[in-house]
């Protein structure tokens, strides 16, 4: 009994501190009409449905709620003529302010035995156009799945039909697309990838330039996406900034394996406004100039990313956003023939890939059912890879190769959205771009001359127009319609493309929805601009004359939700693509299959494509402390020359399963939580085209087997990472440990096989080993 009371009162001095202060906090925002994203006043905000929690917004649609205890919360908001919003799990620390937009749509008139409830389905996309293949996903999320390390694309790998294609890059292959189909959006206007380390193709890099400090939630598409977007035919990323708390000052620092960020936000004046900066400098750099050297090899990158929203006035609102990244990677080949194992051991290599976009908005309402918006956009993407090597003597540096490639573009998006009933909306828009480009290729010839293979340089005007309906024809039918068109002046080449969605809303939790989309996309700058010199040194530019690659999309799904939050969908697809650019004279070559690099030799456009499979999602959202997510997909990826034979495409692994769960412990009350989270990934590999040894040993150069394109297809990728995180609340900040464990067991992937010049044989090299990934973040 003595000791039964001893532990009593031993329990209850731990359980003192959790009762003795609860650590509260303000959660703000603003509410929004779905359709036209303008303000409305008199909705009515509870947290919990707390009666003594809420507020009610402005004439700004602003609200404000002050003393909620620290932790996880529903929010809710309601007014007459709107269907109530509901946004669940959302979690409140007490180092920051919770700043929260609600989104609500106008009710229609009420169906007999037929009751609209809020949507309280977080990945229910933002866009109110979109009905098939699209989902929102949150900041959140970017920060707690596993191997996420606060990256869109790389948490985008948790979805149906999504795989990564390199564990060193954030590339994504999209339902056997190639990377090079993805379009990047921010804040409404396209953007080149955001991604240091960018290769050639600007369709992914090594790591994420914007911070998760500065997204909110956005959009992702994987296929039949709605009008306003355009020049993409696998996936779109449609990123939201995150705007600065209008009422305080915050702060944010955040040191680990990748680098060390800063970041500030609060008001700009008296009148309104706000600011968000956020700074990063690589923690590799900072080691490396401290003379310690983990990876063999510098590694160097920072970036600068911003959003700054000024006080709103007569003529509208304004705004200035952007980002900035310099990344820089130095390796040197050792002065010692005996560490030599291949022949890229032999090589001092640099590369540098620097991007950046800044950005001004205009909004501007015109009367209660209509708004303008404006976005002017400048973007540039250069990259630099420049090569030596050693001879046998080591006595000498050669350069082997010099490559520089500068892509750049100015555009205009110009947008109408027009409320013409609570029960039809229309969005119709124009988009003008100029893009300029250059690149340079110099490579050592067999008599160690530095020969110039390319010179090129080349600049174009292409525009894009839209509209796009959306009707909803009674409580249960709806019907989105519309079209998109883009026209190219380099060659006059022109799409017009039609898209068709239906959702039929049984009841509140069984929806169907069949979306059709002819979708199109302009061929990369170093594909219309490339050089072929012929046998007698003349060069031409044989595919200016490329048209668009187009696409027909069919997209048929079924959502079911049952009570417990677990949700279910199941989706089908069908792509046919054609106009495909591809080689001749019997190469197999295809931009179907690029993802890293790009194609030097003429193509036509008679190429043909099919992708086509289906997916089932099982997902249960946060509540009680778990969630998961498992994403099944089979599938097929092929493609043609136009000579009659169908070939895998080199993304074709035809199945993939995706496990993404996790736990919140909660320990001292909400005071601290402790995150347990994994992930698991199973897929078929890529395939490859076999390496003709003879011929490489003929000729001293790797050499494949045109004759078997992608027939030798690479052992399955199978990879499990972990993630712990320890949040701990205090008065006046809060913090949180982590670590990421990346490939946690340790499995050799298969990432491809090479030719080694020097040792005449076919080697294989393995994707990213076991790596542990540690952080801690601070918020004040």
């Amino acid at each position: 009994m003595k000791l039964y009371n001893t532990l009593s009162v031993i329990a209850l001095l731990f359980a003192l501190p959790a009762f003795s202060q609860q650590y509260k906090q303000t959660i703000r925002g603003q509410v929004l009409d779905r359709n036209l994203q303008t303000p409305i006043s008199g909705v009515t905000v509870c947290v919990d449905g707390d009666t003594t929690l809420c507020d009610t917004s402005d004439t700004n649609g602003n609200y404000e709620i002050k003393n909620v205890k620290v932790g996880r919360h529903n929010l809710s908001g309601s007014l007459m003529g709107y269907g109530e919003a509901v946004i669940p799990s959302i979690l409140l620390n007490s180092g920051k302010e919770l700043v929260v937009n609600i989104l609500m749509e106008e009710n229609i008139k009420m169906m007999k035995g037929f009751s609209k409830k809020g949507n309280a389905v977080k990945s229910k996309p933002l866009n109110d156009m979109a009905t098939v293949s699209a989902r929102s996903f949150s900041v959140e999320e970017t920060q707690k799945f596993a191997a996420a390390i606060n990256d869109p694309a790389r948490m985008a790998t948790s979805f149906a039909g999504v795989v990564g294609a390199d564990d060193g890059n954030n590339t994504i292959v999209i339902r056997g697309n190639s990377p090079a189909g993805m379009l990047w959006r921010m804040e409404g206007i396209d953007i080149p990838g955001p991604n240091h380390f960018a290769n050639f193709t600007g369709s992914g890099g090594g790591i994420s330039i914007l911070s998760a400090q500065l997204l909110s939630n956005s959009d992702f598409y994987t296929g039949a996406f709605p009008a306003e977007y355009g020049n993409a035919l696998s996936g779109v990323f449609d990123l939201k900034l995150r705007k600065g708390n209008i009422k305080k000052r915050e702060y944010t620092f955040q040191a680990g394996f990748l680098g060390i960020d800063l970041a500030t936000e609060g008001p700009l004046s008296k009148k309104g406004g706000s600011y968000l900066v956020n700074y990063r400098y690589s923690t590799l750099g900072i080691l490396q100039k401290m003379g310690i050297d983990i990876t063999g090899s510098t590694t160097l990158f920072q970036d600068l990313s911003f959003n700054v929203v000024f006080p709103q006035s007569k003529i509208g609102t304004f705004s200035v956003f952007g980002f900035g990244g310099l990344s820089n990677q130095y390796r040197n080949a050792p002065k010692d023939s005996s560490k030599w194992e291949t022949i890229y051991d032999r090589y001092s290599m640099t590369y540098g890939s620097n991007t950046g976009a800044a950005g001004l908005t205009h909004t501007i309402n015109a009367g209660k059912h209509t708004t303008f918006r404006s976005v002017l956009l400048y973007s540039a993407n250069s990259i630099s890879d420049i090569g030596e090597y050693y001879k046998d003597n080591y006595n000498v540096l050669y350069t082997h190769w010099k490559n520089t490639v500068y892509n750049g573009k100015v555009s205009l998006h110009s947008m109408m959205n027009h409320k013409i009933s609570p029960n039809v909306h229309l969005r119709a828009g124009i988009i003008l771009n100029h893009w300029n480009y250059k690149a340079v290729q110099k490579e050592l010839d067999s008599l160690y001359v530095m020969r110039t293979y390319m010179n090129t340089r080349g600049e174009t005007d292409y525009g894009q127009a839209y509209a796009q309906f959306k009707i909803k024809i009674d409580r249960k039918l709806s019907l989105f319609a519309g079209a998109h068109t883009t026209y190219m002046m380099l060659n006059k080449s022109y799409s017009a493309e039609p898209r068709l969605s239906l959702r039929y809303d049984v009841n509140s939790k069984r929806a169907f929805s069949l979306g059709y989309g002819l979708h199109s996309q302009l061929q990369l700058p170093g594909i219309y601009f490339a050089e072929v010199v012929d046998s007698n040194g003349n060069k031409t530019y044989p595919n200016k004359q490329l048209g668009l690659s187009k696409s027909h999309h069919l997209v048929a799904s079924i959502e079911q939700t049952i009570n417990s939050g677990i949700r279910f969908k199941l989706e089908t697809y069908y792509q046919h693509l054609y106009n495909i650019p591809s080689g001749i004279e019997g190469s197999t070559a295809s931009v179907l299959n690029m993802s890293f690099g790009t194609i030097s030799q003429k193509l036509e456009s008679t190429g043909l494509g099919k992708n086509y499979g289906v997916e089932l999602t099982m997902e249960k959202s946060l509540t009680k402390g778990f969630y998961y997510l498992i994403s099944t997909s089979l599938y097929q990826s092929k493609y043609t020359t136009g000579n009659g034979k169908w070939y895998d495409t080199r993304f074709n692994g035809r199945h993939s399963v995706m496990v993404t769960a996790g736990k919140e412990i909660k320990m001292r009350g909400d005071k601290r939580i402790l995150g347990l989270n994994f992930k698991t990934v199973w897929y078929g590999g890529f395939r490859q085209t076999p390496i003709d040894v003879e011929k490489s040993r003929l000729y001293n150069l790797p050499i494949s087997d045109e004759n078997k394109v992608n027939s030798i297809q690479l052992p399955n990728y199978f990879r499990t990472d972990i993630k712990i995180s320890y949040r701990i609340n205090h008065k006046k900040y809060n913090s949180i440990w982590s670590l990421d464990i990346q490939n946690a067991s340790n499995h050799k992937n298969v990432g491809g096989t090479y030719y080694d010049v020097d040792k005449e044989e076919v080697k294989t090299w393995y994707q990213t080993p076991l790596l542990p990934v540690f952080s801690y973040k601070i918020e004040f």
